[in-house]
């Protein structure tokens, strides 16, 4: 199953360029279960992101600044679920498919954005392991998989060719 879906990695400016290239940019074997269980801890990190995000202005004075810029970036930035083939994913899984090719029409810099996002993540699951959050952080595997995921942006964007996921189908 493939199918061609929007950019995966947030909102992001253009810079004013609507002539950029653009990338097409194919994810292979892409494991259904690991991105349902993925798809999961994100949506309870963002959850988390989107409580802390509103609490009473009082309360920011006990949350660590780089937390509440972290809040910030991924609530606002990465938090929308809308450029994430859902439906697609959610069919797989009723069906019993284990793996989907993934199509993406992407701008060049969106490299930067997959950088971002790595290192955002990275982070968020360092204030999971320190309690900061109640969110438990990515188990290693998942982490894998994000990794994959956007380095398969950022080599396809460079010219490299595709390499399907290598790792096992299930969380």
């Amino acid at each position: 199953m493939s199918t061609d879906q929007p950019s995966p990695l947030g909102r992001y400016d253009t810079g004013g360029a609507t002539d950029e290239r653009t990338v097409e940019v194919r994810l292979l074997r892409v494991p259904v279960r690991l991105l349902v269980a993925g798809r999961a801890h994100h949506d309870e990190l963002m959850h988390e992101f989107a409580v802390l995000a509103v609490a009473e202005p009082g309360r920011s004075h006990t949350v660590p600044q780089r937390l509440l810029d972290l809040i910030e970036t991924l609530g606002h930035r990465y938090g929308a679920a809308s450029n994430r083939p859902d439906t697609l994913i959610d069919q797989a899984l009723a069906d019993g498919i284990d793996t989907l090719d993934l199509t993406y029409q992407v701008p060049a810099h969106v490299v930067d954005a997959a950088d971002q996002l790595e290192a955002l993540l990275a982070e968020a699951d360092e204030f999971c392991r320190s309690e900061q959050l109640l969110t438990l952080p990515r188990p290693p595997l998942l982490r894998e998989l994000a990794h994959w995921y956007l380095d398969e942006f950022r080599r396809q964007i460079a010219g490299e060719p595709p390499q399907p996921w290598p790792g096992p189908l299930d969380p």
